[in-house]
């Protein structure tokens, strides 16, 4: 099903960003690094069980019907072969902690927060999750504590909502702006854009593995630019120059 050659060089590579690359040409970016911060997160979707930790995702667009929902369901599709099943942005801090450690303890690739009607407040327990590798808590019910892996991608979306507070430097942001009045009434050349990215799913995700493949093989080579704190193995990937 993947296909990965052991040293793919530059310019396979180059070919499969362009395959990445198309997958995201009817999404309206706000501009490059938003397009940039898409194809980052494919790769850190792709390979988020690899990494200790990563940044949560957060779409973000100012209206209804931006494709902030279906970004993140094609993002998810590189994570695992199984549709997301979103679930809302608790209240507060107990709210959040029960419902990681729930979540958690199934060992899901992906943990999302769907249609977020505030911003993403940081919670002590979200936060501790996006930094540590480990969580550990008393499950509900039950008189007996759990520790759990945290090595899930963390997505969320919104309209006109972000990070705020600590959530600031433990989130990446990709904000889509369609440029129009109706977003919802726009048609695609690919409506079943995710069907048919999971039916040929081992070639896209083969396709970023070949480009994390490449950057290992050339020595990790990194962009001139700082790293996000807390963050080292998945600010690496992010600086490769290819993206």
């Amino acid at each position: 099903e993947f296909s990965v050659p052991d040293k793919p060089n530059r310019a396979q590579a180059e070919a499969a960003l362009a395959q990445l690359k198309d997958l995201l040409v009817e999404f309206s970016f706000a501009n490059e690094s938003d397009l940039a911060a898409a194809l980052v997160a494919m790769l850190a979707a792709t390979i988020r069980p690899s990494l200790i930790h990563a940044p949560m995702i957060h779409v973000r667009a100012h209206m209804v019907g931006s494709g902030k929902s279906y970004l993140c369901e094609l993002i998810t599709a590189f994570a695992t072969s199984q549709r997301g099943t979103p679930t809302t942005f608790p209240a507060d801090d107990e709210e959040c902690r029960k419902l990681l450690l729930a979540e958690l303890l199934r060992a899901p690739a992906v943990i999302e927060f769907d249609n977020l009607t505030s911003d993403l407040v940081a919670h002590k327990s979200l936060c501790t999750v996006l930094t540590s590798e480990f969580m550990s808590g008393r499950i509900l019910g039950v008189s007996k504590t759990a520790t759990v892996s945290t090595r899930a991608l963390f997505l969320s979306s919104g309209n006109n909502v972000g990070p705020v507070q600590d959530m600031t430097r433990r989130c990446l942001s990709i904000r889509l702006d369609p440029g129009c009045e109706t977003p919802a009434t726009r048609s695609f050349t690919r409506p079943d854009l995710v069907r048919d990215v999971l039916r040929e799913r081992g070639r896209y995700v083969s396709a970023a593995l070949i480009i994390v493949r490449a950057w290992i093989v050339a020595g990790k080579p990194k962009t001139i630019c700082k790293s996000l704190a807390g963050y080292g193995d998945w600010s690496d990937l992010c600086r490769q120059p290819l993206l």
